[in-house]
């Protein structure tokens, strides 16, 4: 099982905690990307659920990114389906009509911090863990939805740092960037910061709720299609492909990638 589902009760109604659990990264492949957003759509439909919440028991990885393994396994013929589904992943995220929360208690790396961004409202634990938009590390262009979103996310002198540099922030980094809205010194406030927000978001009524998000998010939304196509073209160029085998093999083996 990829993702363990416990319910949580609060004052104003039921949420859900959804916690990745798909290896010792809690790293992404496209089937369990798809499993997620199959949960998502049976939540969505699930009028007794209220919210949710996504997190992880990992005591280092909330996501670790796109798993180097399995794109090194995948045949070229399928590696842009394998490397899109991220970007799919994302909208189905942001489209997501129910208040949608990230607790992020470790590494929140490339896919991880995708994922992080889609959250209505993020939170973030001091101390070791870290996050950062990575795709260019790996010879990857950032997709346009990712950017579009961190537009209005993050301050805008720290844009061209987040998406050209892929630069890692510790938890207090990130939330003085916006990145991030609150972080905790550990698990149990930063628990008791999450569940303070998850009463309050399902305090609002749903309807109200859904519709302004998707006013929020209805920019990126409307372009998604377009902007998927930019990612697919990406893989059409051999040395956006050569750069991204190059630097998983690089993160298999434990070495410094030579890209070109």
């Amino acid at each position: 099982m990829n993702y363990l589902r416990e319910p949580i009760q609060l004052k104003n109604g039921r949420a859900e905690c959804i916690k990745i659990q798909t290896n010792d990264q809690n790293s992404l492949t496209r089937e369990n990307m798809i499993e997620l957003e199959n949960i998502l759509a049976e939540i969505d439909k699930d009028d007794s659920i209220r919210a949710v919440l996504l997190s992880s028991d990992n005591p280092k990885f909330f996501s670790n990114g796109i798993d180097a393994e399995n794109i090194l396994n995948t045949p070229r013929e399928k590696l842009t389906a394998e490397m899109g589904q991220i970007v799919i992943l994302f909208g189905k995220l942001l489209s997501f009509g129910k208040p949608l929360l990230a607790e992020v208690t470790g590494y929140a790396m490339g896919g991880g911090a995708v994922m992080t961004l889609a959250c209505d409202f993020k939170f973030m634990l001091e101390g070791k863990a870290r996050i950062a938009f990575t795709e260019v590390l790996v010879g990857l262009p950032l997709p346009i939805s990712f950017i579009d979103k961190l537009k209005i996310t993050v301050k805008s002198e720290y844009l061209n740092e987040v998406c050209l540099l892929g630069t890692a922030y510790k938890a207090g980094e990130a939330r003085e960037i916006s990145l991030i809205n609150e972080t905790a010194e550990n698990k149990e406030d930063l628990r008791k910061l999450v569940l303070k927000k998850l009463d309050e978001v399902m305090a609002i009524a749903p309807s109200a709720y859904r519709r302004t998000k998707a006013a929020i998010n209805k920019e990126i939304n409307d372009k998604f299609e377009s902007q998927l196509e930019f990612t697919k073209s990406s893989f059409e160029d051999p040395k956006v492909v050569a750069n991204l085998l190059e630097a998983m093999s690089a993160l298999k083996e434990k070495r410094r990638p030579k890209l070109t």
